[in-house]
């Protein structure tokens, strides 16, 4: 079984992932994507948010999700790395979007793999592992 310091397995997949699959659901992460997040979590030293009581989709994404679901019915393929469960959206206690974004730069020489970042998001942080490697961050607008 994939474990996740810090992290319980619901925290990080869809409710509909977590339902069938539990405690096992970590079996599908990208491993740049687990070794970023432990990473992250141990070098920061605050508690880190993904999904909670509010949020939901913000790590592994399935079918049935309201936010693929919504693309499926309209036609549209879906291929966000969320659904590859190589993305997560996230929080950090007490820091705002942009100050992660900035503690993010600051320490990727220490970074485990390279990651892409969503600009300009505002209440949370997207991170993906997309990135080619050329360069240890690439900054995207959705």
């Amino acid at each position: 079984m994939t474990i996740i310091e810090n992290f319980y397995p619901s925290e990080l997949v869809c409710k509909h992932i977590f339902e069938v699959y539990g405690g096992d659901s970590l079996k599908f992460i990208d491993p740049r994507l687990k070794d970023w997040i432990e990473w992250f979590r141990d070098a920061i030293d605050l508690p880190v948010t993904i999904n909670n009581k509010h949020h939901d989709q913000r790590g592994y994404r399935c079918n049935l999700c309201d936010l693929v679901k919504a693309k499926t019915e309209k036609g549209l393929v879906c291929l966000s790395a969320h659904t590859r469960f190589q993305a997560i959206d996230f929080e950090v206690e007490d820091m705002g979007s942009e100050e992660i974004r900035q503690w993010i730069e600051r320490h990727k020489k220490d970074m485990p793999v390279a990651i892409r970042i969503e600009k300009g998001t505002t209440g949370w942080v997207h991170i993906d592992v997309c990135n080619p490697g050329y360069e240890k961050i690439i900054y995207f607008d959705k």
